[in-house]
C-alpha cells in the first residue's frame, strides 16, 4: 500500500510543473474544439484523419484526457493549500556547507575592513583586500579586468582575477594633513572602455570645504585634476565614447517670474583639456531630468557601469529572479517562494529580535528580522542571505536546501556578471546624494550663489 504522505510529497514536487500541465489541458480543449468545428463545417473529412473504426475511441480518449487533466489541476490546488510543506527551522534544518551547490559563481562581500571572496559552492575562499579603514564600496571595471575598492579614507586598484593590488590610487592623507579635517572618497565612475575612472575626494572642517576631482588613467598610472569646478555639482557621467564627462547644475527659479521652477545647466568636460564648458540650458518643472531629453540634444551618457557597483547602504532585497520566480516575507514573518505564479510555499520562519534602542517604536512587531540582504543570485536558482548570528547562507528554493556558506557577518554581496537585466534608468536626479557627513552643496535661487 502506498503511503499517503508519499503521495502528498510527490504532488508537491510535481506542482513545480503545474503551469505546463495547465497549458497542456488548455491546448487539448482548444485542439478538440477546432477539430469539432472543422468537421462541423465539413472542411475536412474525418476519414482523412483517422479510420472510422477509431471514431468513437478518439472521442472517448479526448473526453477522458480532459477529465483527467482537470482532476489533476484541482488535486494540485487542493494538496498545495490543504497540505503545505513544513517550513524549515534554523538552525535545525540547515546544512553545514554549500558543497551541494552546482554553481561556481564567485561572490564578493564586505566584512568590516576586509573585502572577501568565495565561490558559492564553498570553494576558493580568499581575502581580496585587508585595509586599514572600513570598506564602504567596490566597483568592477566593465571589462572585468580591474576592481576598485573604496574605504572611508582611500581608494585601491586591484587585478580582479589575481586580487593583486596594482596601485594605492589616493587617500585623504596623500593630499595634506588631516588633524583638523574630516573627509570622504566618493564619486567613482568607470569609463566605458575600462581605461579610466573618475573620483572625488572631499575634505571639510568647521571653517572651509575643499573638493578635489580627478581622472585616473590606468595605462599611464597618472591622475589629472579637473579644474575650475567652483560650484557643487551632480555626479560625473561618461558619455558612450569615453571621451567626455558631463555634469549638471541646477537653479531654483522664481515661479512668479518664470513658468518653470527649475533650470538645468549641462556642462561637458573633454578629456583633452579637463576644462568644463557650457553645453546647454534646460528649463524643467521637476527635480530630475529625463535621459531621453539629453539624447535629443546629442548627449548620450553611459550607465552600463552601474551594474558593476556594490555599495553599502545601496543594497536592497531582490525578491524576483531573472526567470520571474518570486520570494517574499508574509505577515507572519515566513519567507515564501512562488515558483510559477500559482502556489506560495513557505520556506522558513524568520525570527525577530528587539532592537537595542531607547525608542519603543523599534520594538514594533517584536523587533527586527534576523535575516536580511535577501537576493537572488544571477541564474535564478539560488538565493543568498545574511543571518545575524550564523553568517552568510545559500538557499535553493526549489529543493528547499539551506546551507552555510561562510560564518562571517558579510554584507554588500556582489559579483561580476555581464548582461544583468536591471531596471532601465530613465531619469538623472538634479541633485545627487552627497558624501555622508559632508556639507552638501545647495541649489541656488536666482541671483544667489551656491556655497563653495
Amino acid at each position: 500500500m502506498i503511503d499517503s504522505a508519499y503521495i502528498v510529497k510527490l504532488i508537491q514536487q510535481l506542482s513545480h510543473y503545474f503551469e505546463t500541465l495547465l497549458w497542456a489541458f488548455v491546448s487539448l480543449i482548444v485542439g478538440s474544439a477546432l477539430l469539432f468545428l472543422l468537421l462541423k463545417v465539413q472542411e475536412v473529412s474525418f476519414k482523412k484523419i483517422l479510420s472510422p473504426a477509431f471514431k468513437n475511441i478518439l472521442g472517448v480518449l479526448v473526453a477522458i484526457g480532459q477529465i483527467f487533466l482537470l482532476v489533476v489541476v484541482c488535486l494540485f490546488f487542493w494538496v498545495n493549500y490543504r497540505y503545505p510543506q513544513p517550513a524549515l527551522e534554523i538552525p535545525q534544518d540547515f546544512l553545514a556547507d554549500t558543497s551541494w551547490v552546482r554553481d561556481d559563481l564567485r561572490l564578493y562581500f564586505i566584512d568590516g575592513n576586509q573585502l572577501r571572496s568565495i565561490q558559492i559552492n564553498g570553494k576558493e575562499k580568499q581575502d581580496v583586500l585587508v585595509a586599514s579603514d572600513p570598506i564602504k564600496e567596490y566597483h568592477f571595471s566593465p571589462d572585468g579586468k580591474y576592481l576598485l575598492v573604496v574605504t572611508t579614507r582611500a581608494i585601491y586598484l586591484l587585478d580582479r582575477k589575481t586580487h593583486a593590488q596594482l596601485e594605492h590610487i589616493d587617500s585623504l592623507e596623500m593630499i595634506g594633513p588631516t588633524a583638523q579635517w574630516s573627509g570622504s572618497v566618493s564619486g567613482i565612475r568607470w569609463s566605458p572602455d575600462s581605461r579610466r575612472f573618475c573620483y572625488e575626494i572631499a575634505r571639510w572642517s568647521m571653517y572651509a570645504v575643499h573638493n578635489s576631482i580627478y581622472v585616473y588613467d590606468i595605462p599611464t598610472n597618472k591622475k589629472r585634476p579637473i579644474e575650475a569646478l567652483r560650484r557643487r555639482l551632480s555626479s560625473l557621467y561618461w558619455d558612450r565614447s569615453g571621451e567626455n564627462l558631463y555634469y549638471l547644475q541646477t537653479a531654483v527659479k522664481d515661479t512668479s517670474v518664470h513658468t518653470y521652477p527649475f533650470e538645468v545647466n549641462v556642462f561637458r568636460i573633454p578629456l583633452l583639456s579637463l576644462q568644463p564648458e557650457f553645453v546647454t540650458k534646460i528649463p524643467r518643472d521637476q527635480s530630475q531630468i529625463p535621459i531621453s531629453n539629453l539624447r535629443l540634444r546629442g548627449i548620450d551618457l553611459d550607465f552600463k557601469t552601474d551594474e558593476f557597483v556594490f555599495r553599502q547602504g545601496r543594497t536592497i532585497d531582490v525578491f524576483v529572479s531573472d526567470e520571474g520566480q518570486h520570494l517574499g516575507i508574509d505577515k507572519d514573518d515566513y519567507l515564501y517562494y512562488v515558483p510559477n505564479r500559482w502556489f506560495r510555499n513557505r520556506l522558513l520562519k524568520i525570527s525577530r529580535e528587539p532592537r537595542i534602542s531607547d525608542m519603543p517604536r523599534h520594538s514594533y512587531r517584536g523587533g527586527e528580522l534576523t535575516i536580511a540582504q535577501i537576493r537572488w543570485i544571477p541564474g535564478g536558482r539560488y538565493v543568498i542571505m545574511l543571518h545575524r548570528y550564523l553568517g552568510v547562507l545559500i538557499l535553493e528554493p526549489a529543493t528547499r536546501k539551506l546551507g552555510l556558506l561562510v560564518a562571517a557577518q558579510g554584507n554588500t554581496f556582489g559579483w561580476y556578471v555581464r548582461g544583468i537585466d536591471r531596471k532601465k534608468r530613465d531619469f538623472i536626479p538634479l541633485l545627487e546624494e552627497s558624501p555622508k557627513g559632508s556639507p552638501a552643496g545647495e541649489s541656488s535661487r536666482e541671483g544667489t550663489k551656491t556655497r563653495h
